[in-house]
C-alpha cells in the first residue's frame, strides 16, 4: 500500500518498527500476503554457522523445553537452516505459514519479522503480534538477534525465539542475546581451530617447496610463489569460485581460465575439521588462442552457428575463412538492398573459389531473400557458406526449412553457461581499448561475475570491460570496482536451477521492456508486488542496466 495509507495506529509504532514497516512497503510486501507460499532452498547441515550454533542451540532448546516457544536460525541470507519446536501446536502454525527449512524470511519477502528485520537493519529486535506487517504473522510474538562475525563484523545469521503474542516474555530478549554471545564465542574458537588446520594443511601439501598450491578456507588463504605464478595475472582467491564444487569426500578436477590464452587445470580436495576449507594444487599451465568460444567451426561446405543475440555467432563465422577471405552478408545489407541486387551480389561472392560467404541473422531476412539461399545450399558453390542464426526453435519456419540443408551445426551455449571463460574474455576486451593494461581481477570480483545470469552475454560482458578499463591503472580491479549491479556474489552461485532460471527470465523481461517493471511484470504473467518480491529475492538490482 502507499506509505500516505499506512493505518492509523502506525502512528504509534516504535521507531525500529515503524521503520522497519516503510522498508516493507518499499519492497511491494502486501500486508495480506501468504507466507505459505514459499520458496525453498537446500541446508547446509556442515555450513560454518551451523556447526558454531549447534552446541548453543542444545543448551537453548533444552531450557525451553516444555513450552510454548520455538527456536529459529537464519543464515546471513534469511534463509531458515534450523529450527526447533517446543510445542506442538505452535509447530502446525507455524508450518501452515511456511516456517519450513529452506524457507525465505527477508523483509522484501513477507515484511517486519524477527528473522528478516534484524537481517536488514543489523540490530536486535522484538516484535510483538500488530506489530507485525503481514496480518499472518500478526499471532506471534518473536524475539530476533543479528549474529556477527566476531572477527570480520559481516552477518553471519540471525537467531530468533518465537511464541503466541499472548505468551510473550520480556527476559526472553537477553535469553537470546547471550546465546548469540556464546555463538560467537564458538565462531572464534573454530576460526582459530580453523587456521590451524588450514596452516597443517599447507606445511603437509607444500613439503615440496617448489609446489604450485594453495589453501583456502573462511578469509583465509595460503599459497607458495610457484602457486602465485601460475594463476597470473589472476591471483590465489580467484580459486574460491571452485570452493563450493568441491565434495566433502574424493577430489574435484576443474580447468580454470585466468587470463586470455591461459588455462590452469586444478584439483582440490577437502580440508578436514574445517567448514570450507580445501587445498588447491595447480598442476599445469596450458595455452590456447583467444576465440568467443572453445572451438571453431569446422570444415563443411556449409556451416550453421546458432545461439543467443551477443553469444560471438558473427565472431565465430568470421573467423571460419581462416587465412582467407571472409565476405559477409547480413540482415542489414539485405533490408538496405532489392531482392535482386541482393541475390546478384551473394551469387558473386559465393561463385569465387577459396572465399567463405558469411550470412548473418537469417532468420531476420525476408523470404524472398531466402531463395538465392536454399538454391545455392542444394547445388552447391565454389565458396564455402557459414549461416548464422538464433537458437534453433525460435526461427520461423522457412528460414529453419533454408539452414536445414547445412552440412554441420553448432551451437554456441550462452554465457551464463561458460563462466570458465570470464577472465579470458574480459582481458581480451579491456585490452581492446587499453592495450597497455593488464588487470589483475581478485577471486571475489571474479566469483560475483560468474554468478550473474549475463542475459545480455558478450554485448553485456563488453559493458563491463569497458567500465573497468575507465578505471584509474592500479593493475587490481575488486568487487567494490565493478558496476554496481554485478557486486552480488553468494546468492547467485547457490541459486538452484529453477531459481537461476527464474533470475535470468526475470533480467531479460527487465532489459527487453528498457527497465519499467509494470510492463516487465505483464510480460512474465505476475503482479507488479510479486516482480518486486522476486527481484528483492534473488538480488536483481532496481538499476539493472539496458543494453
Amino acid at each position: 500500500m502507499p506509505l500516505a495509507q499506512l493505518p492509523d495506529h502506525d502512528a504509534k509504532l516504535r521507531p525500529q518498527i515503524a521503520d522497519s514497516w516503510r522498508r516493507s512497503q518499499l519492497f511491494g510486501v502486501a500486508p495480506d500476503l501468504d507466507p505459505g507460499v514459499v520458496s525453498l532452498a537446500d541446508v547446509d547441515a556442515h555450513s560454518r554457522l551451523m556447526v558454531a550454533a549447534g552446541p548453543v542451540l542444545d543448551r537453548l532448546t533444552r531450557q525451553l523445553e516444555g513450552t510454548r516457544f520455538c527456536v529459529l536460525l537464519a543464515d546471513r541470507d534469511c534463509r531458515l537452516v534450523f529450527r526447533w519446536f517446543g510445542h506442538r501446536p505452535l509447530q502446525l502454525e507455524l508450518e501452515n505459514i511456511g516456517v519450513l527449512l529452506g524457507s525465505h524470511f527477508a523483509e522484501g519477502r513477507v515484511g517486519t519479522n524477527a528473522l528478516g528485520t534484524p537481517c536488514e537493519s543489523r540490530q536486535a529486535v522484538v516484535i510483538h503480534g500488530a506489530e507485525h506487517y503481514a496480518h499472518a504473522l500478526k499471532r506471534f510474538s518473536c524475539y530476533g538477534h543479528p549474529i556477527h562475525h566476531p572477527l570480520t563484523g559481516r552477518l553471519d545469521g540471525v537467531l530468533d525465539i518465537t511464541g503466541m503474542s499472548d505468551d510473550e516474555n520480556p527476559l526472553f530478549r537477553p535469553l537470546v542475546s547471550r546465546a548469540v554471545a556464546d555463538i560467537r564465542d564458538v565462531i572464534v574458537e573454530g576460526a582459530r581451530a580453523g587456521e590451524r588446520r588450514l596452516f597443517l594443511a599447507f606445511q603437509h601439501a607444500t613439503q615440496r617447496r617448489s609446489a604450485p598450491v594453495a589453501v583456502l578456507g573462511g578469509d583465509v588463504v595460503f599459497a607458495t610463489d610457484a602457486c602465485i605464478e601460475q594463476l597470473r595475472p589472476g591471483d590465489p582467491a580467484l580459486l574460491r569460485t571452485l570452493l563450493p564444487d568441491v565434495p566433502r569426500r574424493g577430489a574435484l578436477t576443474a580447468t580454470l581460465a585466468v587470463a586470455d590464452g591461459i588455462d590452469v587445470a586444478v584439483t582440490a580436495e577437502r580440508v578436514d575439521g574445517t567448514p570450507d576449507g580445501a587445498v588447491f594444487r595447480v598442476c599445469r599451465t596450458t595455452g590456447r588462442s583467444f576465440v568467443p568460444r572453445a572451438e571453431a567451426p569446422r570444415t563443411g561446405r556449409a556451416t550453421l552457428i546458432t545461439g543467443d543475440p551477443g553469444t560471438g555467432r558473427s565472431t565465430v563465422a568470421g573467423g571460419a575463412g581462416g587465412a582467407s577471405g571472409v565476405e559477409v552478408l547480413g540482415a542489414a545489407t539485405a533490408l538496405r538492398l532489392e531482392p535482386r541486387a541482393w541475390a546478384a551480389r551473394f551469387t558473386d561472392l559465393t561463385a569465387r573459389p577459396g572465399t567463405t560467404v558469411v550470412v548473418d541473422d537469417v532468420h531476420l531476412l525476408p523470404e524472398t531473400f531466402l531463395v538465392p539461399l536454399a538454391a545455392a545450399l542444394d547445388d552447391g558453390c565454389p565458396a564455402k557458406l557459414v549461416l548464422t542464426t538464433c537458437p534453433a526453435d525460435e526461427l520461423p519456419a522457412a528460414a529453419a526449412a533454408v539452414v536445414a540443408r547445412c552440412d554441420e551445426a553448432q551451437v554456441l551455449a550462452p554465457l551464463r553457461e561458460r563462466p570458465g571463460e570470464l577472465p579470458a574474455l574480459l582481458s581480451a576486451m579491456i585490452r581492446a581499448d587499453r592495450p597497455e593494461w593488464r588487470p589483475r581481477f581478485t577471486g571475489g570480483a571474479l566469483a560475483a561475475l560468474r554468478g550473474h545470469p549475463w542475459p545480455g552475454n558478450l554485448h553485456e560482458l563488453r559493458s563491463v570491460a569497458r567500465h573497468v578499463s575507465r578505471l584509474p591503472c592500479t593493475g587490481i580491479v575488486d568487487l567494490a570496482q565493478l558496476p554496481k549491479q554485478y557486486r552480488s556474489t553468494a546468492k547467485a552461485r547457490r541459486l538452484g536451477g529453477r531459481e537461476a532460471a527464474e533470475r535470468n527470465a526475470i533480467v531479460t523481461a527487465l532489459r527487453s521492456n528498457a527497465g519499467n517493471k509494470l510492463r516487465a511484470a505483464r510480460e512474465l504473467g505476475v503482479s507488479r508486488t510479486t516482480l518486486y518480491r522476486r527481484m528483492q529475492a534473488l538480488e536483481i538490482a532496481e538499476d539493472c542496466p539496458v543494453l
